[in-house]
């Protein structure tokens, strides 16, 4: 049976990996503009969103839910790194009324990537007709900037200067510089997760 998945956003990053002073001294602007702030600022989080799509990791603490049909076969695989904390996970039982499942019936390892909440023994059985019979909500991210692998500060700076000099849609090399310094840290997920 295929497992139904999706990921909803529950508390978005209040900060990100560079900030608006970092970015201006890389890309060499040295006056200030409350507009050019602004917009340099846009950049760093789209420049930020680009790197953690590409490496399956959140740099800033964010939150997220994870929905599934079902409980996965051997475990579930959160989707991103670095966990951060598991705050809990939730199902709905066969009378279709959800029950937070102890964490005692199950056990994972903060540092491994991609992050895997394995089973002490089997799991309870799920309410079948729900996308959302099992929710797990956890939180990722850095603990703080000063930890996050310079090799991904230097992909945002990067693709935060092609951003900013090219301010229009243009043709963009298939493996970029910003790519190859994010590819180290890039988590690659089995087609065979959560299944």
């Amino acid at each position: 049976m295929a497992i139904a998945t999706s990921i909803k956003l529950i508390t978005a990053a209040t900060s990100n990996a560079v900030t608006t002073a970092e970015a201006k001294t890389h890309l060499k602007v040295d006056y200030s503009d409350a507009t050019e702030n602004t917009f340099i600022d846009s950049l760093i989080v789209a420049a930020q969103r680009q790197v953690e799509a590409y490496t399956n990791r959140v740099l800033s603490d964010t939150t997220y839910e994870l929905n599934l049909s079902a409980f996965p076969n051997g475990g579930i695989v959160l989707p991103f790194s670095k966990l951060k904390t598991l705050t809990s996970v939730k199902y709905y039982d066969s009378d279709n009324n959800q029950q937070t499942w102890a964490n005692t019936n199950y056990f994972y390892e903060i540092n491994e990537t991609p992050p895997v909440i394995r089973y002490v023994d089997s799991p309870p059985d799920a309410y079948s007709y729900r996308v959302d019979a099992v929710t797990v909500q956890f939180v990722v991210g850095y603990t703080s900037p000063e930890i996050i692998p310079a090799g991904l500060e230097a992909a945002i700076k990067l693709l935060l200067t092609d951003l900013y000099e090219n301010r229009s849609d243009v043709p963009r090399e298939k493996f970029t510089a910003w790519k190859s310094l994010a590819y180290p840290y890039r988590i690659w997920h089995s087609t065979t997760e959560n299944k």
